[in-house]
């Protein structure tokens, strides 16, 4: 009789990865973008202190990065993930309830303990212990959620917004993500031993031998290291500042706010797009096919939306969609540079050290949009074209980087 082989677990576990990144980056991070003008014009602060908002969620994620390691290895990686979405609801709660500017700080402060515990740097290791094999495909589909809230939560946002209120709308999403939290806890597993289970792709997994797929030598290399260190502190201007003030960009140029979140969900979907298309190039293509997709969708966008003062909805919709593409970057190319240039010991200090580097830039260049804004008359432009080049400087250094590995393995 023949029977249905069932699913290794490690591909719940990969779910559960994904249900965590479209909480703690999508619904925590990525689709804050839309209450921000609306903070600003309920409240009456300045553009400063709108960007100071965001700013502050990045210090507390970089806070949190000397922790997480310790925390995974004493809790486990299943019990800092959830901790991770619990305090990303528990600060939406805290929106719903602020009133005042420093309330404001506080539950940005929450938002980023919770991106960093429930974030990249446990899924990385997640991921790494769960999967031998397709760890690329693994990573891009687990880091695909934080763009799955992103499709569907703009508009919601925005209707609620508009029928009940700013703060209600804060008081939805909070309850939302609770729920989602308890999914996040049943699903995960730290590591396939507490189910006395193999790795997926190991060679007694499921009855087919195999050796693990190991991308590049595992020596570490320090000079190498500190280079993509910098071009990490470089990234965090587009990957921070850069997304969190597209809707008051756009608004502020001229684009109704309505088709502004309907822009901002069409970027979700091509964000999952962005991050699976992405771990499959690197599993497939190599290493520099996957740097080149991509650094390039990602800066071609940026120049794209440097042309936001046109009004253009075709360039608009161009731009979002080349720019969600390369967010891919801060998905699955960290995790592969890191096992390209560290060995198996360094390797999760690497994958934090990197995360620390881009939110360090996140940090340094989170209140630049908003003070530009106010010393340039409200534009946001010199910021976006301030972005474009840093993130060219950060390719740059990574191909350099990958010259030198290439031309040393030689």
């Amino acid at each position: 009789m023949h029977t249905v082989k069932r699913p290794h677990y490690a591909w719940l576990v990969c779910l559960g990865g994904t249900l965590s990144l479209s909480t703690v980056m999508g619904l925590g991070s990525n689709v804050f973008s839309i209450y921000q003008p609306e903070i600003l014009a309920f409240h009456q602060f300045t553009n400063a202190q709108g960007s100071w908002i965001t700013t502050t969620r990045s210090l507390f994620v970089l806070l949190s990065l000397f922790m997480v390691n310790r925390l995974c290895s004493r809790l486990g990686l299943r019990v800092v993930m959830t901790l991770g979405n619990l305090s990303t609801g528990l600060s939406y709660f805290c929106f719903a309830l602020s009133r005042a500017f420093p309330m404001y700080l506080f539950s940005a402060a929450l938002s980023g303990l919770g991106y960093c515990l429930g974030g990249m740097v446990p899924l990385s290791l997640l991921i790494s212990g769960w999967f031998r094999e397709r760890r690329g495909l693994a990573l891009g589909i687990a880091s695909a959620g934080s763009g799955i809230s992103t499709i569907f939560a703009p508009p919601v946002i925005t209707k609620l917004i508009r029928t009940q209120g700013l703060h209600t709308a804060f008081g939805w999403e909070g309850a939302f993500i609770l729920i989602c939290t308890f999914l996040i806890w049943l699903l995960l597993r730290s590591c396939p031993e507490d189910l006395c289970l193999e790795p997926y792709g190991s060679p007694v997994s499921d009855g087919v031998p195999r050796t693990a797929a190991v991308s590049g030598p595992r020596t570490d290399r320090p000079r190498a290291q500190m280079l993509l260190l910098l071009a990490g502190v470089l990234l965090g201007g587009p990957l921070g500042p850069c997304f969190t003030h597209l809707t008051v960009y756009y608004t502020s140029e001229g684009f109704d706010s309505g088709l502004v979140a309907t822009l901002i969900s069409m970027m979700g979907a091509a964000i999952c797009l962005g991050k699976i298309l992405c771990g499959q190039i690197y599993d497939r293509m190599g290493v520099r096919a996957g740097n080149h997709f991509a650094f390039g969708t990602y800066l071609l966008g940026l120049i794209l939306c440097c042309l936001a003062p046109t009004q253009s909805i075709f360039i608009a919709v161009a731009a979002l969609l080349l720019f969600s593409l390369g967010l891919s970057i801060c998905g699955v190319p960290p995790a592969v540079w890191a096992q390209d240039l560290a060995s198996e010991d360094n390797y999760p200090k690497l994958v934090r050290s990197f995360t620390v580097a881009y939110t360090v830039g996140m940090l340094i260049f989170g209140p630049v949009p908003g003070i530009l804004a106010d010393l340039m008359g409200g534009s946001y432009l010199p910021a976006y074209l301030l972005f474009t080049a840093f993130l060219l400087m950060a390719y740059l250094i990574v191909l350099g980087i990958y010259s030198r590995l290439k031309a040393d393995r030689a």
